[in-house]
């Protein structure tokens, strides 16, 4: 009975006690329970160990086992990298770049074309570098020349606008150096610049308004050169071609048929002498009080004139007047143009007729009536090579015994190659006839290499 009662006391002592120290034990002054740390540092230590596996196998699955290569384990070569990673890396090293900025701060981007080529004449055009017309041959009798030019370098800016009602605004502006040459003993090698095109343009999906320098209207189809780049081949020779101000009006009738009318400056293409004048001068077209009236009607397949499949072709046509001698005479043209092309093969040309166009290179660049046109084969064996080879005509119709010359006829060839998309080096011949109001047809052979940097 004393023993049961010791025993009895014995484990209420040992029980009060530990019911005393327990929360002593459990809890630190303002801690977590130290169970929960020790769950925490197991976790910890669990963790660590499952990475160092992870690392381990990783390792591993990078080596090539020892019995496939001697004996000796090899590490593999990382795993190609995504294209699609080294685009994005390339856009942001893009981004990262320098930009042209305006003070508008929106985008402006720089473009241009370093143009050389050298060029040779077996007899005596006009031009030594872009021939229109050949000359009487010199008085010595030494006809033929040879040299190298790059005055048909361009460069330009571009910027885009703001958003006008939903429309899309941008502008334009690029210049040369075919403006002529200092009179100076050494001045072939310093060509002075000339404005391209300078406009500004407002576009929506349907309709777009624009103003300044560009192309004119009538006639927009140009042969293919490299070396014609400042003034496009065959003019005066069956091609219609001049930059002019204007502002015109374009809208979509249809997917593919579009409509575009306009006025221009009236140039009559009758500013005499080679002098350098500071402003231009009151001549026949600005005399008449008159501007000049164009439009065109075309259609095409698709928009992109690069693509392999397209059909395109349109009407256009001209009128203006001049002051002439106290009266108006009209000026006046009409033209055809086309495009077509298969894959690998392509056609282009142009049909007009008109009178008193000397300003467009009608006529062989005299007042006259005049009927002409220009047409070529295209041939595309890859997408780097390409060919062509055509024809023009130029020929007054009427009394032209008085005049200085009746007709220009030409045939043309060129070779092109592009070594990358902004690197193009082209091989062309043209051979062009002069037949004058009277007497014995003159004749060129032209022979072009060129190489084009375009940025």
């Amino acid at each position: 009975m004393r023993r049961s009662s010791r025993r009895t006391a014995s484990l209420l002592f040992l029980f009060g006690t530990v019911l005393l120290v327990s929360p002593a034990r459990a809890q630190g002054p303002g801690g977590p329970p130290r169970d929960e740390l020790q769950e925490l540092r197991a976790e910890i230590v669990s963790l660590r160990a499952e990475l160092d596996a992870l690392k381990r196998l990783v390792d591993d699955r990078l080596q090539l086992p020892a019995d496939l290569n001697g004996g000796v384990p090899t590490r593999l070569p990382p795993a190609p990298e995504d294209p699609r990673v080294a685009m994005l890396q390339a856009q942001v090293a893009e981004l990262a770049q320098s930009k042209v900025e305006s003070t508008t701060r929106f985008p402006l981007k720089l473009f241009g074309t370093i143009h050389t080529h050298m060029f040779a004449n077996t007899d005596e055009p006009n031009w030594m570098d872009v021939p229109n017309i050949v000359q009487p041959a010199p008085a010595g009798g030494q006809a033929g020349t040879f040299s190298a030019a790059v005055r048909q370098t361009r460069i330009g800016l571009a910027a885009d606008g703001p958003l006008v009602g939903g429309a899309r605004t941008s502008g334009v502006i690029a210049m040369d150096f075919f403006g002529g040459i200092p009179g100076f003993q050494t001045g072939q090698v310093m060509p002075l610049p000339r404005l391209v095109v300078g406009f500004a343009r407002i576009e929506s999906d349907r309709l777009a308004f624009q103003a300044g320098q560009d192309h004119v209207i009538l006639a927009p189809r140009d042969p293919s050169s490299l070396a014609a780049f400042a003034f496009p081949s065959l003019f005066r020779s069956g091609n219609l071609y001049l930059r002019a101000p204007q502002a015109r009006g374009e809208a979509a009738i249809t997917p593919g048929l579009r409509v575009t009318a306009g006025i221009l400056a009236p140039v009559g293409g009758d500013l005499p002498g080679e002098n350098y004048r500071f402003v231009p001068p009151a001549l026949g077209g600005e005399r008449s009080r008159h501007p000049a009236f164009q439009a065109h009607l075309g259609y095409s397949s698709n928009a992109d004139v690069d693509a392999l499949r397209r059909v395109a072709f349109g009407v256009s046509g001209h009128f203006a007047r001049e002051r002439r001698d106290g009266r108006l005479d009209e000026s006046w043209a009409g033209a055809v143009d086309f495009a077509v092309r298969r894959d690998g093969v392509g056609a282009a040309g142009e049909l007009f007729t008109g009178r008193n166009i000397d300003a467009f290179g009608g006529g062989t660049g005299l007042d006259a009536r005049a009927a002409g046109g220009w047409g070529e084969l295209q041939f595309f064996p890859t997408s780097r090579l390409a060919a062509s080879a055509g024809l023009g005509l130029d020929r007054l119709r009427g009394a032209v015994a008085i005049l200085p010359r009746r007709e220009n006829r030409s045939v043309y060839g060129t070779v092109s190659f592009a070594l990358t998309p902004e690197i193009e080096a082209a091989l062309e011949y043209h051979r062009l006839a002069t037949r004058p109001g009277t007497g014995i047809e003159r004749r060129n052979h032209h022979f072009d290499w060129v190489l084009l940097y375009r940025f």
